[in-house]
């Protein structure tokens, strides 16, 4: 069949547009890529968010746990020592040193002949706090150490004498300013409080203990540890 010159132009136009209209739905433009792009970098931050602060919750809430548990066994030791204390021989709000009772052995050593002289300072190593405990002459060793250790930690109360004081108080608050040596002699009850800083997280921990051997002494004149 003949065709016309029009007709067969018209038939070559019409099947150049296909092919162009059909090769442009197989690309995409730059601004359809730069959308695209915007969009996964969008997702992509907010699954880094969500990760990054799961991360951190769970590293915050290990970080707290363990400065507790370590806390917690040190101070348990230490309530140890004060409960067996003999006497007080000097402390301030960071630092404590104490006279104690030590095992009774098989033979039931006891008295004077088993005391131990034990000393707990905070004292600062380099940019770092660090909590010691010194038994005798032996090397010291180290029990906690963090960024920061609040040097507050005791807080001792002596018992009043009920033959010469008149109050219905039975302690008051140790002044360390005074530091009366009969009052610290008389220091039968701490109060204890752990705060730590590590980083961003804090802990507190406190407790409170009685030197029972150091009460009895008050109570009965010659009483001996056994």
């Amino acid at each position: 069949m003949y065709k016309t010159p029009i007709l067969s132009d018209f038939l070559g136009k019409s099947w150049r547009f296909r092919w162009f209209q059909l090769g442009r739905s197989q690309a995409f433009t730059l601004v359809e890529l730069l959308v695209g792009m915007l969009l996964f970098i969008l997702v992509g931050g907010v699954l880094y968010m969500v990760q990054s602060s799961g991360m951190r919750a769970a590293t915050k809430g290990t970080t707290r746990l363990t400065m507790q548990s370590e806390s917690r066994r040190k101070l348990e030791l230490m309530v140890l020592d004060l409960r067996c204390a003999n006497e007080i021989l000097d402390i301030s709000e960071s630092s404590i040193r104490f006279t104690r009772y030590g095992q009774v052995d098989e033979e039931g050593a006891i008295g004077d002949e088993t005391l131990k002289t034990i000393h707990y300072y905070l004292q600062k190593t380099g940019t770092q706090w660090a909590f010691f405990r010194e038994v005798g002459k032996e090397e010291p060793k180290k029990m906690l150490q963090y960024d920061n250790i609040e040097p507050e930690i005791f807080f001792p109360y002596h018992e009043l004498d009920p033959e010469k004081e008149h109050s219905d108080l039975l302690f008051l608050p140790f002044d360390f300013k005074t530091n009366d040596s009969g009052f610290k002699k008389r220091i039968t009850f701490i109060r204890i409080i752990l705060k730590l800083r590590q980083g961003r997280e804090f802990t507190s921990i406190s407790t409170s203990v009685t030197l029972r051997p150091a009460h009895s002494k008050l109570l009965q004149t010659g009483w001996r540890f056994r």
